[in-house]
């Protein structure tokens, strides 16, 4: 093969490496471009996915779950649900339960768990019962209202209605709501009923004092035992 003096191999090979050494032209730019479109559409595709599988994971009970039980293993299960305004009302799944969590009421096996459904041990225990108060002594309390319960009982040893000096029955009931003074039972006598929770071990002789018809009186707890901690 024979080349002239500048090296350049015979037979017009010149040209075709002048060739290779050029910058891209537009039809090379413009296959980058189409590239760059191609991976655009993939990204905004998946974004588009993505949003359709808009879901959130929330407790569902995993078999009939009854009022007044602590929640264990296996008692809940997480499900995916699609977002929306109702979740509020329910419970993220990736959120763990506190330790102790009970149920405040039955959740049939299937159905979601609403947040209302469980809370604290005492707030599953405890019951509420009406009592029986001067309605000079209700001003002021109303629903959450913290109050210790005094009770002046019978003196079955008196002549006529006569009562024994009070006693402290109950320390720290909360006040679940108070009837209207103007009626309802024993507002002719001028008394009002006063729903008061109560614990579960004491729900029996709160309820004997009403039946024996003692003095009740509720006393407001101090302000700092009704407010929460901050």
């Amino acid at each position: 093969m024979t080349s002239d003096r500048d090296g350049v191999p015979a037979g017009g090979s010149a040209p075709r490496l002048a060739r290779r050494l050029e910058r891209p032209g537009w039809r090379d730019l413009r296959l980058v471009g189409g590239v760059l479109l191609v991976l655009l559409s993939v990204a905004g595709g998946a974004r588009l996915v993505g949003s359709l599988d808009d879901t959130t994971p929330v407790y569902a009970a995993a078999r009939d779950l009854l009022p007044g039980q602590p929640v264990q293993d296996g008692d809940l299960v997480p499900v995916p649900v699609r977002m929306g305004d109702p979740l509020v009302h329910y419970l993220d799944a990736d959120t763990a339960l506190a330790p102790g969590t009970y149920l405040l009421r039955g959740v049939p096996a299937g159905e979601l768990v609403p947040a209302g459904a469980l809370g604290t041990q005492r707030q599953a225990l405890d019951k509420t019962v009406n009592v029986l108060v001067d309605g000079t002594a209700v001003a002021g309390l109303g629903t959450g209202s913290v109050v210790d319960v005094w009770v002046s009982r019978r003196d079955t040893d008196a002549v006529g209605e006569a009562y024994l000096d009070p006693e402290l029955l109950l320390s720290g009931a909360v006040v679940d709501r108070v009837s209207d003074q103007g009626t309802g039972l024993g507002s002719t006598l001028g008394r009002v009923a006063v729903a008061v929770v109560v614990p579960a071990d004491t729900v029996g002789e709160v309820i004997a004092v009403v039946d024996q018809e003692a003095r009740i009186t509720l006393v407001p707890a101090p302000r700092a035992a009704q407010e929460p901690p901050g």
